[in-house]
């Protein structure tokens, strides 16, 4: 149930916060909780994996609508900001949620996780589409990490963690028969455009240009853009202003700030050079998005 707001109301993005290190729940669990309580685009400090076997309606992250399709799983890191709308009131699937915490105590590097190339990274975030018979391969996992959350076995969490390990390695399977080109694998060059990646996730408010990043891998500017480019088809300058020009936009969506605010919290000290670079990627100035964005 989506609330309306007027054109006047301010809009603030609610953080949310996971108090146990892991969560399981159904759709309809989550469904019933919505209820009672009106859901609102939100923030989460968590990752969530969101298994759909029969919905309807759209899961928003950041600015994309992706259409809730049955036998598709959707993937939200920590700081994403995503919104699901359902069209049907007993949807059939699952909700798995975790803290980084729990990645490192129970069997998951962090570094790990985002080497399976699931969770976000500017560049993509779009879920994965599997058939039927690839989601019944995925419903031992879900069942057991259902099981052991539901009872107090000895070393449960050890065993949910491996259980989740193994979930997010048959996902990625499933992904990188899906998606990934079909062209040779260059470990240098996979580790290169990986580390960027996270690089960029972490330190993009502080740092804005690719020699930075090339300095932290020991490379040139030219050879840190040339490889970031032949990889993802991306420039590695493009990369970056597009990693800031999106939480540009969630600022611009879920927050008071004014530009010159934003900005600053962007590492920009020039409003006027921020504002150019917002231009040059959304073909439309700062204040314009602001102006033209829809009421939630």
């Amino acid at each position: 149930m989506i609330r309306m707001m007027s054109e006047k109301e301010p809009i603030h993005i609610r953080q949310a916060h996971l108090s146990v290190p892991f969560v399981y729940r159904t759709m309809q669990e989550v469904e019933e909780r919505r209820n009672q309580t009106p859901d609102l685009p939100h923030r989460h400090d968590y990752f969530t994996v969101l298994v759909v076997e029969e919905a309807e309606g759209t899961h928003q992250i950041d600015f994309t609508n992706y259409p809730l399709r049955p036998n598709t799983v959707y993937f939200v890191s920590p700081e994403q900001i995503h919104h699901v709308t359902l069209m049907q009131p007993t949807p059939r699937g699952h909700v798995v949620l975790f803290r980084p915490d729990f990645l490192q105590n129970y069997s998951i590097a962090p570094a790990q996780l985002y080497d399976m190339d699931l969770f976000f990274n500017c560049d993509e975030s779009r879920p994965i589409e599997l058939t039927a018979t690839e989601m019944r391969q995925l419903q031992p996992f879900l069942s057991a990490i259902a099981n052991e959350v539901a009872e107090s076995n000895l070393q449960k969490w050890e065993a949910v963690g491996a259980w989740l390990k193994l979930f997010l390695v048959q996902c990625k399977r499933f992904k990188a028969a899906n998606y990934l080109p079909n062209k040779p694998l260059d470990k240098r060059k996979s580790e290169i455009v990986k580390q960027f990646k996270n690089d960029v996730e972490q330190l993009f408010k502080q740092f804005h240009k690719v020699g930075d990043y090339a300095d932290r891998q020991l490379l040139t500017a030219n050879h840190l853009n040339d490889v970031i480019k032949a990889e993802t088809g991306t420039s590695a300058k493009d990369f970056i202003q597009n990693r800031l020009v999106l939480e540009a936009k969630r600022l611009a969506r879920y927050s008071e700030l004014s530009a010159k605010e934003i900005a600053y919290q962007l590492g920009y000290e020039d409003v006027a050079h921020f504002s150019k670079v917002f231009k040059k990627a959304e073909n439309v100035a700062f204040t314009e998005f602001r102006t033209n964005l829809p009421n939630v």
